[in-house]
């Protein structure tokens, strides 16, 4: 009955809400192919270690700066569907580009194309999920964060059968684009929800606007969005920086430590799922949140006290089984105080970036200065910040109330 409650309607996926969760899990399986082929690149197109570091910067900074104008955009029509058709078909040709690829300035091109069109596509429809039942966005932003964790197990299953097809560049990038173009065919075939607008197209685009200076300016907006960018703190940066402690600080083998990263990876599905039935229990989002951060605070300082591989592996699952749901409840919240206005929500979302690009840096210099243990130990600022935050809303919402 408990289950039933906590995952209703899992076996009753239309087709549309299948497509767009499907994007999902390809995204997050394909989208590592240009540093999967990256030696297969070399061998068509000759490049120093330079050139090959700014491929990968102009299509982060291209993204960084198409996105958030694509998301605010595409607020203004009813419908979400000509922006993920549009971020595929530019997708699609963005890897038959590379594949034709010979020289630096087309595979430079191709890549300032394919990182933005991949970011659109996948925004638009993540939104259209969230427009299509805008009071059930936690749930949906849930189901996202387990699709995402499963492509995240699916990607090594990506790179062994590309390893064993013996796939050259050209071949490996005209199968991804082939592979999205159906994509764009059945996405094509399927009727979007829409959101109803009562002013015009140039009123519109002003109201947008207005929305979105006034969504800067409020606090508790912004405070959501904080939380949900937090969450980067304990994602992959978090994995790298602890396989190199249980390395340098544990002496654990290389498999060993890989052995443990995956556990710690696994243990984000038993992590959703527990979500979703403490919320089914009657349990707020807040409690939620608070709860976790609680759990993975102690978990990140017990896993740097402890010198044992048996508890250094169990507090691993405690700190990514309690942190994962993080980010999909918190940016639920920012979607659910902006009713129709999903794009608007992804693009405030998107202010977080800069800090997650900057983020492995910072841990990387206070590793170098200080140690390992205080790297780790500055992404504790992770589940403190999200508890701060949250009593800080709470006590202006008492405030307010009084």
């Amino acid at each position: 009955m408990l289950f039933s409650r906590a995952l209703p309607g899992r076996f009753s996926l239309s087709p549309l809400r299948l497509t767009l969760f499907g994007i999902t899990l390809l995204e997050e399986m394909l989208s590592g192919i240009p540093t999967i082929g990256l030696p297969l690149l070399r061998h068509q197109v000759p490049m120093n270690y330079t050139q090959i570091g700014l491929l990968f910067t102009l299509g982060a900074a291209m993204s960084m700066v198409l996105e958030p104008v694509s998301n605010v955009l595409s607020d203004l029509g009813r419908t979400k569907k000509i922006w993920v058709i549009g971020g595929l078909l530019v997708l699609s040709g963005s890897f038959v580009l590379a594949g034709f690829a010979h020289s630096f300035a087309v595979i430079l091109l191709a890549f300032a194309l394919l990182y933005p069109s991949n970011d659109i596509a996948l925004g638009a429809a993540q939104s259209s999920l969230i427009d299509e039942n805008p009071h059930r966005s936690t749930r949906t932003m849930l189901r996202l964060a387990f699709i995402g964790n499963l492509g995240d197990f699916l990607t090594p299953l990506t790179v062994t059968i590309i390893a064993l097809l013996a796939l050259g560049w050209a071949s490996l990038c005209w199968l991804a684009a082939a592979i999205w173009l159906v994509v764009t065919l059945a996405v094509c075939l399927l009727r979007f929800p829409q959101v109803e607008r009562v002013e015009g197209r140039r009123s519109r685009l002003g109201l947008l606007l207005e929305g979105f200076v006034a969504a800067l300016r409020n606090p508790f907006l912004l405070g959501w969005v904080v939380i949900a960018t937090l969450p980067v703190m304990l994602d992959e940066v978090y994995r790298s920086f602890v396989s190199l402690y249980l390395q340098d600080v544990l002496h654990l083998a290389d498999d060993v430590v890989e052995s443990l990263i995956t556990f710690e990876s696994a243990s984000g599905f038993a992590g959703l799922v527990f979500c979703e039935l403490l919320l089914a229990l009657g349990l707020s989002v807040r409690q939620v949140l608070a709860g976790s951060a609680l759990v993975a605070l102690g978990g990140m300082t017990a896993l740097l006290l402890t010198r044992s591989l048996w508890l250094a592996g169990l507090l691993l699952c405690v700190v990514g089984a309690s942190s994962i749901s993080w980010f999909p409840l918190a940016r639920a919240q920012i979607y659910e105080r902006l009713p129709g206005r999903s794009g608007t929500g992804r693009a405030l979302l998107s202010l977080g970036t800069p800090f997650s690009v900057v983020l492995p840096s910072i841990v990387g210099l206070i590793a170098g200065r200080l140690g390992i243990i205080a790297g780790v130990g500055f992404l504790e600022l992770a589940p403190l910040g999200i508890l701060l935050l949250l009593l800080l809303q709470r006590a202006e919402s008492q405030a307010t109330q009084g």
